[in-house]
């Protein structure tokens, strides 16, 4: 695990961006794509921003660059609370990436029809390679959750299935979620963290016991890839020495 610490969230951006184009031109360089999961939520946002920007856009060879998704919410496409129309608005309308090269989870069929479906195709591309993706986007809550795995959820623990349709009570709504069977595969894994509100749960999530049913953070590990954590010091004060 490494912990990269920044003074705040625009020195963060910044900084993962630049990681994310030198990671992503190495290895276009040894291989025809490269594999990337977008994260939701608000915290990517900046990053987006940053890398759809004048001075980030051409780093990244789009064109051969697959984008796929952690989650999503099975909300339709048009609302503002879906993972995939935050990614196009803020960064993919703007670098040119073919369409083809874009994998959302569907919301315009019943979330399991859209959890098979998904199953299938990330199936397909992985089924037969000795990683799953290049590199998987992940935030979390101050709760503690990653990607659509709550603090309780009777899917925590699986270790069999790729992704998973689950229903969130408190947001009642469904959610479509990529998993750690899956996720733990890929050759690396970048949490990006901020703010203050984050940083007792970051401390007990990193430096807490093991106990992913209360902090599913925890059960991200890589089986032979990467793990990096990307955050800015206030989500870091609460960290005991490291």
């Amino acid at each position: 695990m490494k912990l990269h610490i920044y003074k705040n969230k625009e020195e963060l951006s910044g900084a993962l961006a630049s990681w994310m184009c030198e990671v992503i031109e190495k290895t276009l360089k040894e291989q025809e794509y490269f594999t990337l999961v977008l994260s939701g939520g608000s915290t990517p946002q900046s990053l987006y921003e940053v890398l759809a920007s004048e001075a980030y856009k051409d780093k990244i060879n789009w064109n051969r660059v697959q984008v796929f998704w952690g989650d999503e919410r099975a909300v339709p496409y048009a609302d503002d609370r879906n993972n995939a129309k935050m990614a196009h608005e803020l960064l993919l309308s703007k670098v040119g990436i073919p369409s083809k090269n874009i994998h959302i989870i569907r919301t315009d069929i019943e979330p399991n029809f859209s959890r098979d479906a998904y199953r299938k195709m990330l199936h397909d591309y992985f089924d037969n390679t000795k990683t799953t993706f290049d590199l998987v986007l992940l935030g979390m809550g101050d709760d503690g959750h990653t990607l659509s795995l709550f603090p309780g959820s009777p899917i925590i623990e699986d270790d069999k299935y790729w992704v998973h349709s689950v229903y969130n009570e408190e947001q009642e709504m469904y959610r479509i979620t990529l998993m750690p069977a899956l996720v733990n595969k890929a050759a690396r894994i970048a949490f990006m963290v901020e703010g203050e509100k984050k940083a007792t749960v970051f401390q007990q999530v990193l430096q807490g016991e093991y106990n992913p049913l209360e902090l599913p953070a925890q059960i991200i590990k890589p089986v032979n890839g990467e793990l990096h954590w990307f955050v800015d010091e206030a989500a870091a004060k609460e960290l005991h020495s490291f």
